[in-house]
C-alpha cells in the first residue's frame, strides 16, 4: 500500500490548502513591517523595545536606533522565511507528498529558522537587559516565556520532522516490498 494514497490524504490536502491561504495572508502582513521599519527611522519621537526596555527615540543616538531597527529587519526577514518553509510545505501536503523529500526539507528549513529566530530574540533581550543596567541600574532578565515558547516549537519541529522521516522510510520500503 502506498502511504501518500491513504485515506486520509484527502482530508490532509483540503486542511493543508486552508493553511496555506493562512500562512499566505501573514506572509503579506509580515511584508508590510519592511515599510514600518523605514517609517519608524524617520519618526522623530516615541519609543522603541529592545527585549523589555522601553527607550525613547529622542533619547538615544542615530546609530542606537539604526541598530534597533536593523534588529527589527533581521527578526522580520527570518520571520518570513520561517513562513515561506511552512507554504512549502503546505504546497507538498496539497499535493499530497506528504512523506517526500522536499516535505521533510520544508520542515527542516524552519526548524533551522526557528532556531536562529530564538537566538535573536535572546540577544535582543540580553542587549534590552543591558541596556537597562547601564541606563537605569537596574537589572531585569527574564526569558521564561521565550523558553517556554521555544521548546513547544522546537518539540513539535522536532516530532512531526522525525514522523515524515520515519514516514518517508516506511513509504520507500512499502513501494520496494510490492
Amino acid at each position: 500500500m502506498d502511504i501518500q494514497t491513504h485515506s486520509r490524504t484527502h482530508q490532509i490536502k483540503q486542511l493543508s490548502r486552508y493553511l496555506y491561504f493562512v500562512l499566505t495572508g501573514m506572509r503579506y502582513l509580515l511584508f508590510l513591517g519592511g515599510p514600518a521599519i523605514v517609517v519608524v527611522a524617520w519618526i522623530p519621537d516615541g519609543g522603541l523595545y529592545l527585549g523589555n526596555a522601553l527607550i525613547p527615540i529622542e533619547s538615544i543616538s542615530l546609530l542606537l536606533k539604526g541598530g534597533i531597527l536593523a534588529l527589527y529587519a533581521i527578526g522580520l526577514l527570518m520571520m518570513l522565511r520561517i513562513t515561506q518553509h511552512f507554504r512549502q510545505l503546505m504546497q507538498q501536503f496539497m499535493q499530497g507528498h506528504i512523506f517526500h523529500p522536499k516535505a521533510i526539507a520544508s520542515v527542516r528549513g524552519a526548524l533551522h529558522g526557528g532556531m536562529l529566530f530564538f537566538l535573536l530574540s535572546w540577544l535582543y533581550a540580553l542587549l534590552g537587559s543591558l541596556y537597562d543596567y547601564f541606563v537605569h541600574a537596574r537589572l531585569d532578565i527574564s526569558f521564561a516565556t521565550e523558553i517556554v515558547i521555544a521548546c513547544i516549537y522546537f518539540g513539535l519541529m522536532y516530532t512531526l520532522l522525525w514522523a515524515l522521516e520515519i514516514g518517508a522510510d516506511l513509504n520507500e520500503e512499502s513501494e520496494m516490498t510490492i
